[in-house]
This record gives structure tokens, sequence and C-alpha cells, in this order.
């Protein structure tokens, strides 16, 4: 069974990265490197499996990426919705559990375990 999933973040490079990896996985990968885009879609009835987000886009806010967070969740309560984020300031792990966030997961960190993050989320109700 193929897996979908949208992959957001502004950085280009972790964006090749993370679609090469996924669809290596043999996963169907859509992804966005704007924040408006990345919203957006986020809030699209398109059918992902998992949602996988940058917080902190450039020129956004944490504001922003908690909103597409929020959006991705109300559209798709039962999605994977996980975020992978260099903004691992104080409480910003906490608050994004709070606000729907499955996991957070810290770059850089070993593509495996934001898959493996994703496959337990995946099955969680």
């Amino acid at each position: 069974m193929s897996r979908r999933v949208l992959v957001l973040d502004d950085d280009l490079n972790v964006l090749h990265l993370l679609r090469t990896y996924f669809a290596g996985l043999g996963w169907q990968v859509e992804a966005c490197a704007d924040a408006p885009e990345a919203l957006r879609l986020a809030s699209s009835d398109a059918p992902f499996d998992a949602v996988i987000c940058d917080l902190h886009f450039t020129a956004a806010h944490l504001a922003e990426g908690y909103e597409i967070l929020a959006s991705a969740r109300r559209r798709r309560p039962h999605s994977a919705v996980l975020l992978f984020t260099g903004a691992a300031g104080v409480g910003v792990r906490e608050e994004a559990i709070r606000r729907g966030a499955d996991e957070v997961i810290t770059k850089p960190a070993p593509l495996a375990r934001l898959r493996d993050a994703a496959l337990r989320a995946m099955k969680s109700p």
C-alpha cells in the first residue's frame, strides 16, 4: 500500500532530501516550500496519510507554522501530523503537541527517525 505524504519546508535542500527519501520508500510525495501555498495545501481536502511540516518558514513567524499545523489537523483528524524543525526553543515541542502535532523532530535528525515517527502516528487512531 502506497502512502501519501505532504512535505512542507522552506529550505529547498531539506525539501529535496525529504522528497527523495520518502519517494525512495515508495511513498507518493507532494512538496512545497512557500508558506502561503503550504497553508493552502494543508487546508485542502487532498488525502494525505501524513503531513510533515517545518514550523518556521523564512520571513514567517511561529504563529504561521502553528496555523499550518492547525489547518492540517482540522482537515485530517486521522492523519499523522509531524513537525520537523530547527525551532527547538523552550516550550516549542510542548506547544506543538498541545496544538495537535503527533510528534516534533528537531533538525538535524536521521530520516529513519522521521519515517518511524510518521509510521507510528499513522497507526494511532
